[in-house]
């Protein structure tokens, strides 16, 4: 084995690795993209809540017996709770599961927790179906419950 073999070898190695993370990595990559839509939801920011749904058509959100489909009418479905930034409840998720499906999908039930304004508590627990893309990875099934 001549030096550049090992090389060129060695380089395919760690651009292997880095294309496929494994799901460790996956899972916090998701955890993250989860705290920062909680983030932006806490704080009223309907942008930075939304930026953890994938911009497309074929999205949904499964809640109270609906199902809506499409980035803008999930948007259009959580808009009204933006109105006072103020009064948004505190939000905060766990990972209850974390299920990959292949290299660029993966399931995921999770807790939510809010601490409304009145300090009163809700929780429950939803699903949902994450895809990776350039952006990272990025919700394209919510079912809320």
């Amino acid at each position: 084995m001549t030096l550049r073999s090992f090389a060129v070898g060695a380089a395919f190695s760690l651009m292997a690795t880095a294309a496929f993370a494994g799901p460790a990595e996956d899972q916090a990559a998701v955890a993250k993209v989860l705290g920062e839509a909680s983030a932006g939801w806490s704080r009223g920011d309907l942008d930075a809540f939304m930026a953890s749904y994938e911009k497309a058509p074929q999205i949904n959100y499964v809640s109270g017996g609906k199902v809506t489909q499409g980035y803008d009418a999930i948007r259009e479905i959580y808009a009204p709770r933006f109105t006072e930034p103020t009064k948004m409840p505190k939000l905060t998720t766990e990972i209850v599961d974390f299920d990959p499906l292949g290299a660029d999908y993966a399931a995921v039930v999770g807790r939510f927790h809010l601490t409304l304004p009145d300090g009163k508590d809700a929780t429950g627990l939803f699903s949902l179906v994450f895809h990776k893309t350039a952006q990272g990875w990025r919700i394209v099934s919510d079912h809320s419950s």
